[in-house]
């Protein structure tokens, strides 16, 4: 038998009334010896698992999951949040929402494209792991000390993903100041070309005047010879070199892919300037 202590008799209750449910749920054919839960007047969970029944034995994983689970939901997000007040000085609240909202992502996506976080475990199976301990040797335990104790391994992989959450934080800052002081630029200058036409195809583009005729590239390298300004030296797209050059009143983008970075950009840079719209309507061939 294991005897899990709670100081929150309702989230007691509520595990019980939640295992119990989980428990009935299980079809299982010619069961022998069910699985036994009482929760008790000192507010403790009794679970009875015989570890010889093949029946128990199959059945504990399920119940090892789901208090894993429990905990993920419950208790995560305020642990990143005290993570990142304590170890890491974020006290803004605005700022640590925006790193939770980050860190959460990181964690549900396991994106391949961060190698700081590629290959890291399943947070469930580290908390798994740790009730196994408990669970294989009948203890008796209080749940607080579990979460406060037991879990070193699953709030240094939190950690982790903190950090890799600060950095994209920090890059987006960054990227949002480049772009807002690319915005006042913009509205400073005075349009060379009242309109362009900006087709994408693949990963080449088309520039057009507001009379269709195409940009070559001598025309648009002599947009931008000479020009020694910070604000170009920090662009890495020539394309996005030339639009701020021609800062134009009106841009129609003709594209099919509108989830492109570019694409969001130029849209970013010229805000209400831009009209997305599908290759198929441009008009010049």
């Amino acid at each position: 038998m294991v005897t899990i202590h709670f100081l929150d008799e309702k989230e007691g209750h509520y595990l019980f009334k939640r295992i119990t449910k989980l428990l009935n749920n299980q079809n299982i054919p010619n069961r022998s010896t069910p699985i036994k839960i009482h929760y008790t007047d000192e507010n403790a969970l009794d679970i009875y698992l015989d570890p010889r029944d093949p029946v128990s034995d199959m059945l504990k994983p399920t119940i090892l999951l789901f208090l894993a689970k429990h905990i993920i939901r419950t208790r995560e997000d305020a642990w990143i949040l005290r993570i990142l007040e304590t170890e890491f000085y974020f006290t803004d609240e605005d700022e640590q929402l925006q790193i939770l909202s980050i860190t959460q992502s990181l964690i549900e996506e396991n994106t391949e494209n961060i190698p700081l976080i590629r290959g890291f475990p399943p947070r469930e199976d580290m908390i798994v792991n740790a009730l196994e301990d408990f669970f294989d040797s009948e203890m008796i335990f209080s749940y607080e000390s579990f979460l406060q104790f037991r879990l070193k391994p699953y709030r240094e992989l939190l950690t982790k993903y903190i950090e890799c959450a600060i950095d994209e934080f920090k890059f987006e800052q960054e990227y949002q100041d480049f772009i807002n002081q690319l915005r006042q630029f913009v509205k400073s200058r005075v349009s060379l070309f009242s309109t362009v036409h900006l087709k994408f195809e693949g990963e080449r583009f088309r520039i057009y005047n507001e009379h269709y005729y195409e940009l070559t590239e001598a025309d648009m390298e002599q947009l931008v010879s000479g020009k020694a300004k910070a604000y170009l030296d920090a662009i890495a797209s020539d394309l996005l070199k030339v639009l701020i050059e021609i800062a134009p009143e009106k841009i129609y983008l003709y594209t099919d892919s509108d989830d492109d970075s570019m694409n969001r950009t130029i849209q970013n840079v010229f805000q209400e300037r831009v009209r997305i719209l599908p290759n198929r309507k441009f008009a010049v061939k």
